[in-house]
């Protein structure tokens, strides 16, 4: 079998997904203990500059323990997708929805949820 040629990068965007009971000492945290510049609630979440990436925190009603989502790169989804797929990482697209995007959901072997997009 063929390997196919495929370079990832770490992508622009971090989520934390926090329980709601833990959400507001957490953007309390970001914002006035640590003063990340803070870029504005958008998309129901509060986002911070973190050096070059977005540090996203999404409050979650149904979590019950802080979990982490990544963001990578590549300069072409589905050639990565079919490497991914070779290398037994399948996509995990349930986990969120994003209509009319290029990009998908995927989860590292410990269970960390990456979105792979097209490098920009």
């Amino acid at each position: 079998m063929e390997t196919t040629k495929v370079e990832f990068k770490g992508g622009n965007n971090i989520a934390l997904k926090i329980p709601k009971y833990k959400y507001d000492e957490t953007v309390h945290f970001y914002k006035e203990v640590l003063k990340l510049p803070y870029l504005g609630f958008m998309s129901e979440s509060h986002a911070f500059q973190f050096g070059d990436a977005t540090l996203w925190l999404d409050c979650m009603e149904n979590y019950s323990q802080q979990d982490v989502w990544l963001e990578i790169q590549t300069d072409n989804v589905q050639i990565a997708e079919e490497y991914l797929h070779e290398n037994h990482i399948h996509r995990r697209d349930e986990v969120e929805v994003h209509e009319n995007s290029a990009g998908y959901w995927i989860s590292d072997p410990s269970g960390t949820i990456l979105r792979v997009n097209p490098q920009k």
